[in-house]
């Protein structure tokens, strides 16, 4: 039989046992269970899963951030958005800033089609008339004063031409364009000048995005960007600056000049010098010079300045002007194979994009030397000479 003993009473109980045992002669074996009674507290754990209510993330403070366009000075050219991508919250507005000689614009073309927006584009009269620049391009959607537009992602908006003079008295220069972005999203433009190789993008965040970079954050990219390119730049007027030549008919030289250049080591478009290289080039009579373009360019011989203008205002009334594009300068003019001193000799466009090919030739064999431009880029200095010497 089990019997269950408190502590005390079960030391009585084993004491006892121990002295009997000891008084008998023979001792008889004697199991007893003793069994302890220990009282157990039992405590219960009941997890709770308690779920606060999420922080309220107030919206930053709208910000004005500046980008450029373009880069480089006279005849080195950077066509390019700096930065390429900016990353902006909603509500911040972006100051696109004009930074170069060449002619640009920041345009947003959804919805727009391409046969809309072509450089030059009929007078109103007809082709017969002679042709223009596409107003599209030229006037920007909001003219410098006006309020500032709010871009959702459809629609045209467009700074037009950037210029660094004035338009006209009492008028500011259209050398900034600017936007205000209110909706997330990625927005998309481009130069309409350079639109093969000149895209640019606007990523909007939230309005409580916090991973969006500062304007100082910006600057150092665009520095860098722009210092990678101009050595680029400056690389290639170091190695292109000799002509390449290759014996021509009746033991005479054709002589390689190229009318402009790109970085020859990654051929990036976004980056020329706007100069003849070699600028000065000394040939025999009845050698034979071809220019080869990598971008828009003339090459024109002009005996009797002034030299002619690429584009012509022509004033109307009720609106701006009509931009004409000067027939001098976009007509071929070729009144011989042989360079005529007394003649005006225009090659009009020539390069990549040009109806007229990429390289134009000329013979001279008149000893002298004579001066010529593009005519496009003139005023950027983009000017040589050819002096031939008799045989």
């Amino acid at each position: 039989m089990k019997r269950i003993f408190s502590y005390p009473y079960r030391a009585l109980v084993i004491g006892a046992i121990v002295l009997g045992a000891c008084a008998r002669a023979t001792p008889t074996p004697v199991t007893v269970e003793v069994t302890k009674e220990v009282q157990t507290e039992v405590t219960r754990i009941v997890e709770m899963e308690v779920t606060a209510p999420a922080p309220v993330v107030e919206p930053e403070a709208p910000r004005e951030l500046t980008a450029l366009v373009g880069a480089g000075l006279e005849t080195t050219t950077i066509n390019a958005f700096f930065p390429e991508s900016l990353h902006i919250r909603a509500g911040d507005t972006v100051i696109w800033k004009y930074n170069s000689d060449e002619l640009h614009t920041v345009s947003f073309v959804s919805g727009i089609p391409a046969e809309d927006l072509l450089f030059a584009v009929p007078m109103p009269g007809g082709p017969e008339e002679g042709f223009m620049v596409n107003p599209m391009l030229a006037f920007p959607t909001r003219f410098p004063g006006a309020p500032v537009e709010v871009y959702s992602g459809d629609g045209f908006a467009s700074s037009g031409f950037f210029s660094k003079e004035p338009p006209a008295p009492d008028v500011p220069p259209n050398d900034t364009f600017t936007l205000t972005f209110d909706t997330p999203g990625v927005y998309k433009y481009l130069c309409l000048v350079h639109e093969e190789f000149m895209p640019g993008s606007v990523v909007v965040e939230s309005a409580t995005a916090t991973d969006v970079p500062s304007q100082e954050e910006i600057d150092g990219q665009v520095e860098a960007e722009i210092d990678s390119l101009l050595a680029g730049i400056e690389a290639a007027k170091e190695a292109g600056g000799a002509a390449r030549t290759e014996l021509g008919p009746n033991d005479t030289t054709l002589w390689h000049v190229k009318a402009g250049i790109l970085d020859i080591t990654t051929v990036d478009p976004r980056g020329e010098a706007l100069e003849f290289l070699p600028k000065d080039l000394t040939i025999q009579a009845g050698d034979t010079v071809v220019w080869g373009s990598t971008g828009f360019h003339t090459i024109t011989f002009d005996p009797a300045p002034p030299p002619p203008e690429f584009v012509i205002p022509v004033p109307q009334e009720g609106g701006p002007p009509l931009l004409t594009l000067n027939p001098e300068v976009g007509v071929p003019a070729r009144p011989s194979a042989v360079y005529d001193p007394a003649q005006y000799f225009n090659s009009a466009d020539i390069g990549p994009f040009s109806l007229g090919g990429a390289s134009w030739a000329l013979t001279f064999e008149e000893p002298g030397t004579f001066d010529y431009f593009c005519a496009v880029h003139r005023e950027q200095g983009m000017k040589g000479t050819i002096t031939v010497e008799a045989p």
